[in-house]
């Protein structure tokens, strides 16, 4: 990252707006079990070409539901979910369980359930299932039915998203009224 001639301060505050002064900083005091960077003397080259690479690596696995959860955050004033971490979900292994499909729990939604979605990030989401499938829950530290939700045009997300994905647990049936 080379300093502009034209506009040195407007360029630091870009930096600072973005958040890469704070992560060139992070980066150079760095530490924990397997890194002490302060114990390393980083120069200024080899912290932004690192930091390059990790907004590189960033970039290369954001996914539609992770983005659309920020995007819901923003706009219900939820700034909360800022300072949690990412939750990157990654199977510790690709290997299904031995005992799949028979030790599988059978999915408790079929296809075209009318469901609403209950976690905390999701109020005012619902639609109907068109699909699912059995993936790691890095969160429950199992394999679990994942629903593909096809989300109704009321929904928060609607404008910008046709369509979700959601664990079992963070779905609820939609009890129609049949009175009216």
């Amino acid at each position: 990252m080379t300093n502009t001639q034209s506009s040195p301060d407007s360029y630091q505050q870009a930096l600072e707006d973005f958040g890469i002064t704070q992560l060139l900083s992070r980066l150079s005091n760095y530490s924990d079990a397997d890194l002490d960077a302060t114990s390393m003397n980083l120069e200024e080259q080899e912290l932004e070409s690192l930091a390059a690479i990790l907004i590189g690596q960033l970039t290369q696995t954001l996914n539609g539901k992770l983005i659309a959860s920020y995007f819901n955050a923003i706009r219900q004033g939820n700034l909360n979910v800022f300072h949690c971490p990412i939750n990157l979900e990654f199977a510790h292994s690709v290997e299904l369980p031995e005992d799949f499909p028979n030790g599988a729990l059978p999915p408790q939604f079929l296809y075209g359930d009318k469901l609403r979605l209950v976690s905390p990030t999701s109020e005012g989401e619902s639609g109907v299932v068109i699909g699912r499938f059995y993936n790691y829950a890095p969160h429950r530290c199992c394999w679990m039915w994942h629903y593909i939700l096809w989300l109704d045009t009321d929904s928060c997300s609607a404008t910008w998203l046709v369509a979700t994905t959601a664990w079992e647990e963070d779905l609820q049936p939609i009890i129609q009224d049949e009175t009216v």
